[in-house]
Protein backbone atom coordinates (compact mmCIF):
# COMPACT_ATOMS: atom_id res chain seq x y z
CA UNK A 1 0.00 0.00 0.00
CA UNK A 2 2.85 2.04 0.46
CA UNK A 3 3.37 2.62 -3.43
CA UNK A 4 0.10 3.80 -4.13
CA UNK A 5 0.89 7.65 -3.49
CA UNK A 6 4.02 7.09 -5.76
CA UNK A 7 2.00 5.30 -8.59
CA UNK A 8 -0.64 8.37 -8.43
CA UNK A 9 2.05 10.96 -8.47
CA UNK A 10 4.15 9.20 -11.32
CA UNK A 11 0.62 8.92 -13.50
CA UNK A 12 -0.28 12.35 -12.65
CA UNK A 13 2.51 13.93 -13.55
CA UNK A 14 2.37 12.17 -17.14
CA UNK A 15 -1.24 12.43 -17.95
CA UNK A 16 -0.60 16.75 -17.41
CA UNK A 17 2.84 16.31 -19.36
CA UNK A 18 0.99 14.97 -22.41
CA UNK A 19 -1.54 18.00 -23.12
CA UNK A 20 -1.03 19.57 -26.05
CA UNK A 21 -0.23 23.32 -25.39
CA UNK A 22 -1.63 26.52 -26.86
CA UNK A 23 0.81 27.57 -29.64
CA UNK A 24 1.19 31.34 -30.00
CA UNK A 25 3.37 33.15 -32.29
CA UNK A 26 3.72 35.59 -35.52
CA UNK A 27 2.91 33.54 -39.02
CA UNK A 28 2.68 36.17 -41.09
CA UNK A 29 4.17 39.33 -42.73
CA UNK A 30 1.05 40.99 -43.82
CA UNK A 31 1.02 45.03 -43.53
CA UNK A 32 -0.71 46.88 -40.86
CA UNK A 33 -4.26 47.46 -42.24
CA UNK A 34 -5.71 50.31 -43.06
CA UNK A 35 -8.91 49.54 -42.65
CA UNK A 36 -9.94 51.79 -38.94
CA UNK A 37 -13.74 50.73 -38.86
CA UNK A 38 -13.29 47.73 -36.26
CA UNK A 39 -11.00 50.11 -33.92
CA UNK A 40 -12.56 49.24 -30.26
CA UNK A 41 -14.21 46.26 -31.07
CA UNK A 42 -13.54 43.59 -28.49
CA UNK A 43 -12.01 40.20 -29.44
CA UNK A 44 -10.72 42.00 -32.01
CA UNK A 45 -7.13 39.48 -33.64
CA UNK A 46 -6.70 41.02 -37.05
CA UNK A 47 -8.12 43.24 -39.92
CA UNK A 48 -7.42 42.37 -43.48
CA UNK A 49 -8.03 45.05 -46.27
CA UNK A 50 -10.02 45.03 -49.66
CA UNK A 51 -8.30 46.37 -52.48
CA UNK A 52 -10.92 49.26 -52.84
CA UNK A 53 -9.29 51.07 -55.72
CA UNK A 54 -9.02 47.78 -57.42
CA UNK A 55 -12.37 46.54 -56.83
CA UNK A 56 -14.17 49.59 -57.97
CA UNK A 57 -11.89 50.29 -60.79
CA UNK A 58 -12.94 46.66 -62.12
CA UNK A 59 -16.92 46.43 -61.41
CA UNK A 60 -16.79 49.66 -63.32
CA UNK A 61 -15.41 48.77 -66.49
CA UNK A 62 -17.04 45.64 -66.16
CA UNK A 63 -20.89 46.66 -65.27
CA UNK A 64 -20.54 49.48 -68.09
CA UNK A 65 -19.40 46.65 -70.39
CA UNK A 66 -22.71 44.75 -69.25
CA UNK A 67 -25.03 47.70 -70.03
CA UNK A 68 -23.05 48.66 -73.92
CA UNK A 69 -23.83 44.90 -74.49
CA UNK A 70 -27.62 44.69 -73.67
CA UNK A 71 -29.30 47.74 -75.97
CA UNK A 72 -32.76 46.33 -74.54
CA UNK A 73 -31.90 47.60 -71.40
CA UNK A 74 -30.88 50.95 -73.02
CA UNK A 75 -34.28 52.90 -72.82
CA UNK A 76 -35.19 51.84 -69.05
CA UNK A 77 -31.73 52.35 -68.11
CA UNK A 78 -31.56 55.70 -69.49
CA UNK A 79 -34.87 56.76 -67.99
CA UNK A 80 -33.51 55.46 -64.66
CA UNK A 81 -30.42 57.50 -65.34
CA UNK A 82 -28.50 54.53 -64.49
CA UNK A 83 -25.23 55.28 -66.34
CA UNK A 84 -25.34 58.41 -63.84
CA UNK A 85 -25.27 56.76 -60.66
CA UNK A 86 -23.83 53.19 -61.80
CA UNK A 87 -20.09 54.65 -60.75
CA UNK A 88 -21.62 55.77 -57.40
CA UNK A 89 -23.49 52.30 -56.81
CA UNK A 90 -19.90 50.69 -57.42
CA UNK A 91 -17.94 52.88 -54.86
CA UNK A 92 -21.05 52.92 -52.41
CA UNK A 93 -20.95 49.03 -52.57
CA UNK A 94 -17.16 48.18 -52.43
CA UNK A 95 -16.20 50.92 -49.69
CA UNK A 96 -19.26 49.13 -47.46
CA UNK A 97 -17.28 46.12 -46.79
CA UNK A 98 -15.06 45.03 -44.02
CA UNK A 99 -13.46 41.78 -42.52
CA UNK A 100 -11.37 40.75 -39.45
CA UNK A 101 -10.67 37.85 -37.74
CA UNK A 102 -12.44 37.81 -33.99
CA UNK A 103 -11.53 34.87 -30.74
CA UNK A 104 -15.17 34.20 -32.36
CA UNK A 105 -14.25 33.71 -36.42
CA UNK A 106 -14.43 35.64 -39.27
CA UNK A 107 -16.30 38.48 -39.20
CA UNK A 108 -17.44 40.46 -42.10
CA UNK A 109 -19.85 43.41 -42.26
CA UNK A 110 -21.19 45.54 -45.10
CA UNK A 111 -21.82 48.54 -43.47
CA UNK A 112 -24.83 50.54 -43.85
CA UNK A 113 -24.61 52.34 -47.67
CA UNK A 114 -26.12 54.21 -50.23
CA UNK A 115 -28.09 52.99 -53.61
CA UNK A 116 -29.67 53.47 -56.31
CA UNK A 117 -29.89 57.60 -56.62
CA UNK A 118 -28.19 57.95 -53.23
CA UNK A 119 -31.47 59.62 -51.69
CA UNK A 120 -31.90 58.32 -48.12
CA UNK A 121 -35.17 56.14 -48.92
CA UNK A 122 -32.93 53.91 -50.90
CA UNK A 123 -30.18 53.30 -48.52
CA UNK A 124 -28.89 49.78 -47.64
CA UNK A 125 -29.15 48.71 -44.09
CA UNK A 126 -25.36 46.88 -42.02
CA UNK A 127 -25.34 43.46 -42.54
CA UNK A 128 -22.81 41.17 -40.66
CA UNK A 129 -21.97 37.62 -40.64
CA UNK A 130 -19.50 35.55 -38.55
CA UNK A 131 -18.22 32.53 -39.52
CA UNK A 132 -16.67 30.15 -36.20
CA UNK A 133 -13.17 28.88 -36.80
CA UNK A 134 -14.74 25.30 -35.69
CA UNK A 135 -17.36 24.95 -38.48
CA UNK A 136 -14.45 26.00 -41.06
CA UNK A 137 -13.57 22.94 -43.25
CA UNK A 138 -12.31 24.56 -45.78
CA UNK A 139 -10.26 28.43 -46.61
CA UNK A 140 -8.92 28.61 -50.32
CA UNK A 141 -8.02 31.17 -52.89
CA UNK A 142 -9.28 31.37 -56.32
CA UNK A 143 -6.37 33.50 -57.90
CA UNK A 144 -7.75 36.21 -61.42
CA UNK A 145 -7.87 34.36 -64.55
CA UNK A 146 -9.34 35.15 -68.16
CA UNK A 147 -11.40 37.81 -68.47
CA UNK A 148 -14.63 38.89 -67.29
CA UNK A 149 -16.82 40.33 -70.18
CA UNK A 150 -16.47 39.40 -73.89
CA UNK A 151 -12.40 39.26 -73.57
CA UNK A 152 -12.59 43.12 -73.16
CA UNK A 153 -12.43 43.05 -69.15
CA UNK A 154 -9.34 40.97 -67.16
CA UNK A 155 -10.18 39.39 -64.52
CA UNK A 156 -7.83 40.99 -61.42
CA UNK A 157 -9.26 40.07 -58.74
CA UNK A 158 -9.03 37.42 -56.22
CA UNK A 159 -11.43 35.60 -54.05
CA UNK A 160 -11.66 33.48 -51.05
CA UNK A 161 -13.94 30.84 -50.77
CA UNK A 162 -15.18 30.03 -46.68
CA UNK A 163 -16.91 26.34 -46.60
CA UNK A 164 -18.55 24.87 -43.64
CA UNK A 165 -20.39 21.72 -43.22
CA UNK A 166 -23.22 23.02 -44.65
CA UNK A 167 -22.02 24.92 -47.39
CA UNK A 168 -20.72 23.63 -50.92
CA UNK A 169 -23.95 22.55 -52.68
CA UNK A 170 -24.83 22.91 -56.24
CA UNK A 171 -26.21 26.75 -57.14
CA UNK A 172 -29.02 26.75 -59.59
CA UNK A 173 -27.27 28.98 -61.95
CA UNK A 174 -24.38 26.96 -62.01
CA UNK A 175 -21.16 26.96 -59.57
CA UNK A 176 -21.18 26.13 -56.11
CA UNK A 177 -22.51 27.67 -52.87
CA UNK A 178 -20.22 28.98 -50.35
CA UNK A 179 -20.29 30.13 -46.65
CA UNK A 180 -18.70 33.17 -47.32
CA UNK A 181 -16.88 34.28 -50.38
CA UNK A 182 -14.74 37.89 -49.97
CA UNK A 183 -13.70 39.00 -53.10
CA UNK A 184 -11.11 41.70 -53.89
CA UNK A 185 -9.06 41.61 -50.85
CA UNK A 186 -5.64 43.50 -50.68
CA UNK A 187 -3.68 39.83 -49.53
CA UNK A 188 -5.80 36.66 -50.20
CA UNK A 189 -3.33 34.42 -50.03
CA UNK A 190 -2.05 35.90 -46.01
CA UNK A 191 -5.98 35.92 -45.25
CA UNK A 192 -6.23 32.35 -45.56
CA UNK A 193 -3.13 31.34 -43.65
CA UNK A 194 -4.20 33.68 -40.76
CA UNK A 195 -7.67 31.88 -40.75
CA UNK A 196 -5.89 28.32 -40.53
CA UNK A 197 -3.64 29.65 -38.27
CA UNK A 198 -6.59 31.05 -35.74
CA UNK A 199 -8.15 27.42 -36.18
CA UNK A 200 -4.74 25.65 -35.33
CA UNK A 201 -5.11 27.94 -31.91
CA UNK A 202 -2.10 30.02 -33.47
CA UNK A 203 -2.11 34.02 -33.33
CA UNK A 204 -1.44 35.45 -37.12
CA UNK A 205 1.23 38.53 -36.74
CA UNK A 206 0.23 42.10 -36.46
CA UNK A 207 -2.59 41.26 -33.95
CA UNK A 208 -4.60 44.07 -32.05
CA UNK A 209 -5.81 42.36 -29.17
CA UNK A 210 -3.94 41.15 -26.39
CA UNK A 211 -2.33 37.52 -26.09
CA UNK A 212 -3.66 36.96 -22.58
CA UNK A 213 -7.33 37.79 -23.98
CA UNK A 214 -6.81 34.87 -27.37
CA UNK A 215 -5.28 32.32 -25.28
CA UNK A 216 -9.06 32.41 -23.71
CA UNK A 217 -10.81 31.82 -27.05
CA UNK A 218 -11.75 27.99 -26.98
CA UNK A 219 -9.60 25.95 -28.56
CA UNK A 220 -9.15 21.97 -27.78
CA UNK A 221 -5.89 22.41 -25.94
CA UNK A 222 -7.98 24.21 -23.23
CA UNK A 223 -10.61 21.14 -23.22
CA UNK A 224 -7.79 18.50 -22.83
CA UNK A 225 -6.63 20.88 -19.81
CA UNK A 226 -9.57 20.89 -18.06
CA UNK A 227 -10.28 17.42 -18.87
CA UNK A 228 -6.87 16.03 -17.70
CA UNK A 229 -6.87 18.52 -14.71
CA UNK A 230 -10.42 16.25 -13.67
CA UNK A 231 -8.74 13.32 -13.66
CA UNK A 232 -5.72 14.01 -11.95
CA UNK A 233 -8.15 15.30 -8.95
CA UNK A 234 -9.56 12.00 -9.27
CA UNK A 235 -6.74 10.47 -8.86
CA UNK A 236 -5.80 12.65 -5.81
CA UNK A 237 -9.61 11.55 -4.32
CA UNK A 238 -8.57 7.85 -4.98
CA UNK A 239 -5.13 8.08 -3.61
CA UNK A 240 -6.59 9.84 0.04
CA UNK A 241 -8.75 6.97 -0.17
CA UNK A 242 -5.90 4.42 -0.21
CA UNK A 243 -4.08 5.93 2.51
CA UNK A 244 -7.37 6.53 5.02
CA UNK A 245 -7.83 2.47 4.47
CA UNK A 246 -4.07 2.16 4.82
Amino acid sequence: MARAPEFSQMAQQGLLEGQSPLVVGAVLNTPTAADQFFGGDQGLVSVFDFDYDTIIGFEKSFKSMQFCCLPCCWPMGCLCCYPCFLKQNVEWNARSQHVALTVDGIRYVKDKRKSMCGLSFTDKGRESKTVPYDKITDCDVQEPAGTACCCFIPNVLSSVHVDTASSGAPKEGGGTSHELSLVGLAFPNDFKQAVWAMKRGEVPGHTTVPMGTVSQAPSQAQMHTTLLTEIRDELRALNANLQAKA
